[in-house]
């Protein structure tokens, strides 16, 4: 008897044994994948202007879809990703498909249970970038889910910078016929007053700072507040001092 129970166990284990290890494959391949995922969609986002086409942040996309580990985390980054895909076909001309690749990505996020803050800044950041492809009648509209899904972020999380950044961003690009421009400032200053990341993670979001920094930078611009301007040009330099639109202000206020 004990030996008919000895050979059931070795058979399970046996048998068992190439599925704990596939297991354990997608788990460490789904670590591999997440870690410095921000970082890595980025790479992949100026990787496509050389290579021109979005195969590499198709492969991260396909990669997060394979791996599940949390709906919410995937989700997030898959979408951030298309965010960056249609960034890439907005510069290429290709309208059309930036337009499709951004809907994709708002779907992605609205079809989350139980958001985070996180999740609903993100979406309210792709609510925003969305306002370019809509006709005149629907801008209006999704301003308005820009500043719901915003103040829903900050409802949850009131330290999260990306939702404040968001915010800002909405008033800075609504007409001031329309009340813009009024918040703008204050908004903007309270993104850059907070930090990245509350604890840090390299699987969880850490960007909007340095677009807040510029946003703010563009403000004092347009308002030909230029000692503020630089001000806080110089401010966001030492933290970011690779940032491109940064650099872009650094050389328009130097002439």
């Amino acid at each position: 008897m004990k030996k008919n129970v000895l050979r059931l166990l070795v058979i399970s284990v046996v048998f068992l044994f190439p599925f704990v290890l596939q297991a354990s494959s997608e788990i460490n391949k789904g670590d591999s994948i997440l870690e410095n995922i921000q970082n890595k969609i980025y790479t992949a986002f100026m990787n496509s202007f050389e290579e021109g086409n979005t195969n590499d942040l198709m492969e991260i996309e396909n990669e997060l879809i394979k791996i599940k580990t949390n709906d919410q985390i995937t989700s997030y980054w898959i979408a951030y990703s298309k965010y960056y895909e249609s960034i890439f076909y907005l510069k290429m001309r290709n309208k059309k498909s930036a337009k499709k690749v951004i809907n994709e990505a708002i779907e992605i996020v609205e079809l989350i249970d139980n958001k985070n803050s996180e999740s609903y800044a993100l979406l309210a950041n792709l609510y925003s970038f969305s306002t370019q492809f809509a006709d005149g009648m629907l801008i209006g509209t999704i301003s308005q889910k820009v500043k719901n899904n915003a103040e829903k972020a900050i409802k949850l999380d009131e330290e999260n910078l990306r939702a404040w950044y968001v915010l800002g961003s909405n008033d800075f690009y609504t007409p001031e016929i329309y009340g813009g421009g009024k918040k703008c400032e204050e908004l903007l200053l309270k993104s850059i007053s907070l930090n990245e990341q509350k604890i840090k993670n390299s699987y969880m979001p850490s960007w909007g700072k340095n677009d807040a920094f510029s946003l703010l930078v563009a403000y004092y611009i347009r308002k030909e507040d230029y000692p503020k301007a630089i001000e806080y040009l110089d401010k966001a330099l030492i933290l970011y001092p690779n940032d491109y639109m940064l650099n872009q202000y650094a050389k328009q206020l130097k002439k």
